[in-house]
């Protein structure tokens, strides 16, 4: 991965950002509330930092537009609930699928042992014309 120059926080409030993802701050990074229209011009950010509870269907375009080739989505689903604003996680997975390429999703050692408050980590690549795995595109 090239190095990280800047990066957008999207729907975290005040500095709660994860600690996961604190090395993943650009030199410069911007936060903003998780609106579904980012104030900012294409192909702006490297790393686009979504809080869990702000993913939808709006803001995932959103983050693509904003994004650089090759630039990287991360958010943290809780599957405790199994629906983050009306989607359930298979729904979260399909909207991301669209304008990126999944390329990690990470879960607690303990994932299996049917614990309440499991978590997933997913990090997904923005997907460009060298790195479609098909034709259609609906949007960038």
């Amino acid at each position: 991965m090239k190095p990280i120059r800047t990066s957008l926080e999207v729907g975290f409030s005040g500095h709660d950002l994860p600690h996961r993802y604190a090395g993943l701050r650009g030199r410069e990074w911007r936060a903003i509330e998780a609106v579904d229209e980012f104030p900012f011009e294409d192909a702006q950010f490297d790393i686009v930092l979504m809080d869990g509870a702000a993913v939808s269907r709006k803001r995932v375009r959103e983050a693509h537009r904003v994004l650089r080739s090759e630039g990287r989505l991360f958010f943290t689903v809780s599957e405790k609930t199994k629906s983050q604003d009306g989607y359930s996680l298979p729904d979260v997975y399909s909207m991301v699928r669209d304008g990126f390429n999944i390329i990690g999703v990470e879960r607690p050692a303990w994932w299996f042992l049917r614990r309440r408050g499991r978590t997933l980590s997913i990090c997904a690549r923005k997907k460009n014309w060298r790195t479609l795995t098909h034709r259609y595109r609906p949007y960038t």
